[in-house]
């Protein structure tokens, strides 16, 4: 058995998170660069709420897509919400990423996840600080 520390879960989520973002970015025709492109990308980062391990996970999801070569504010513009926990602001927050067309959606804790997924079947999601994908009807499987 594996045992993670908080540290470790976190690196973890935002290795896995900038993974997806960047194949999610790149499409089908390979790794796709902040470079190769001119054109502005919009990521819209929504969080449940404010706590120590999501507003981690945000930042490290940032960093990641820094690493890459996606800076803010050069060649990515993050629309950053918090919903305060609250189910309907999820909903609010999901509808204004889907009418002004985001690129991405980095959806932070699973009723996040669960809300951006009902809310588009066109836009990528990456999430994370979801426990079980599978559980959380998100995935076929883990």
């Amino acid at each position: 058995m594996v045992v993670m520390n908080r540290k470790n879960l976190r690196s973890l989520a935002a290795g896995v998170a900038l993974l997806m973002a960047v194949g999610a970015l790149a499409g089908c025709g390979g790794e796709k660069k902040a470079d190769d492109s001119k054109k502005m990308v919009t990521v819209g980062i929504a969080q449940l709420v404010e706590h120590g391990a999501l507003d981690a996970a945000n930042k490290g999801f940032v960093a990641g897509m820094a690493s890459k070569g996606f800076k803010e504010n050069e060649n990515v513009k993050y629309d950053r919400q918090n919903a305060q926990a609250d189910q309907s602001n999820l909903q609010n927050i999901a509808q204004r990423f889907v009418s002004n067309k985001v690129d991405l959606i980095c959806a932070i804790a699973t009723p996040t996840a669960q809300t951006m997924a009902n809310a588009t079947k066109d836009i990528p999601i990456v999430a994370t600080a979801v426990t079980d994908y599978e559980v959380a009807k998100l995935a076929a499987s883990n």
